[in-house]
């Protein structure tokens, strides 16, 4: 049967139409998936690789990511003879399995982060279980956006597992006047359940608020107790301890304790005045004693009682912010005892310094 001849005028002006609109050879779509991680760093602690990375902003082709599904940690298992070099990419592709797909909410910010640059991220990748961990892993990342397209692994990095002691738990933590003292018990095992623990020493770590954890240990102390001096009252604190490894490598920690957070209130009176001298004069008995070297010291409170008598009696209705009072109102003839107590920021007041007895002379 013959097609019409309108019918192929119309199919020859629909190819011609679509040929005058294209320019050059066909281009295949833009890569749209997730750029890669960048820095991606490991360390064991405890019985856990602790693995630290910066999420990309942009897709492969310059467009700002609007999210991401999930972050795949790969890993590869090692020899020991390969530990020290670590797996091209290809290799790693190849023979590494998935370890752990995380939701972005399951990571946590890195001490790492910034201000200025993309968020760098946490994730404690566990190792410690039933079976010991291999002596050597390659672990690599990958990110999926919100329509699960993959970028492209990180280069690999490996790290060197070996059992570690357990964490340590803190007992008490007490605050005194000039100090903040941590006590905990060692841990009895190590990450494989060999035991007694493989303990070089130990690490105290505080957090102020909501900060990082800063390490207070210069180096690892063999003792079970930690004084913390360089802290403020009404400050919140968070204290941790970690176990270090024997061994060369010191550096390698248990986990974290469990975190005990304390505010440290100041309850403490501050020092008694010292040097307090009393000296009768023809306008009254005056009074001196030492200032004092305390730095949270509001001021002084002076008190007197006639000599016999049962009680002191206040002279000073708000606490003075010198260190010195005339007794005008002494009556001639008379002999007192006086005593100054200090008195702290916070309302805390000294014990009583006392003068020996003083007669205000008369005319």
């Amino acid at each position: 049967m013959k097609r019409p001849a309108g019918i192929l005028a119309i199919g020859m002006v629909v190819l011609l139409a679509s040929a005058c609109g294209r320019k050059g050879p066909l281009q295949p779509p833009l890569a749209r998936g997730p750029q890669a991680v960048e820095g991606l760093a490991a360390h064991q602690q405890g019985g856990s690789v602790i693995l630290e990375w910066t999420n990309p902003l942009k897709s492969i082709d310059g467009r700002p990511l609007e999210s991401l599904e999930a972050a795949e940690i790969w890993v590869l298992e090692l020899r020991p003879a390969d530990a020290k070099q670590p797996p091209g990419l290809q290799d790693f592709e190849a023979r590494a399995r998935l370890g752990r797909r995380v939701s972005p909410k399951e990571l946590q910010p890195s001490p790492r982060a910034a201000a200025g640059r993309a968020p760098d991220v946490l994730f404690a990748y566990p190792i410690a279980g039933d079976n010991a961990a291999p002596p050597a892993m390659a672990f690599a990342v990958r990110v999926l956006d919100g329509k699960k397209r993959p970028s492209k692994f990180c280069a690999p990095v490996v790290v060197e597992t070996r059992a570690c002691p357990l964490p340590p738990e803190i007992q008490d933590v007490r605050v005194f006047k000039d100090r903040i003292e941590v006590a905990w018990a060692a841990p009895a095992a190590n990450t494989d359940g060999s035991a007694p623990a493989d303990i070089s020493g130990y690490n105290v770590y505080r957090a102020e608020g909501r900060g990082k954890p800063e390490r207070l240990t210069p180096a690892p102390t063999t003792n079970r107790t930690f004084e913390d001096r360089r802290f403020s009252f009404d400050a919140p604190y968070t204290y941790v301890v970690r176990a270090c490894a024997s061994g060369p490598d010191t550096s390698l920690e248990s986990a974290d304790s469990t975190p005990r957070d304390v505010v440290a209130k100041d309850i403490f009176p501050p020092d008694p005045p010292a040097g307090l001298v009393a000296i009768s004069g023809p306008g009254g008995i005056s009074l001196s004693w030492e200032a004092g070297r305390e730095e949270d010291v509001a001021g002084f409170r002076v008190w007197r009682k006639e000599e016999g008598g049962s009680g002191f009696v206040s002279l000073t209705s708000v606490p003075l912010t010198g260190n010195s009072f005339t007794d005008s109102a002494a009556g001639k003839g008379k002999s007192y005892i006086y005593a100054v107590s200090a008195v702290d920021k916070n309302g805390n007041e000294s014990p009583k310094t006392e003068s020996g007895p003083v007669a205000m002379k008369g005319n």
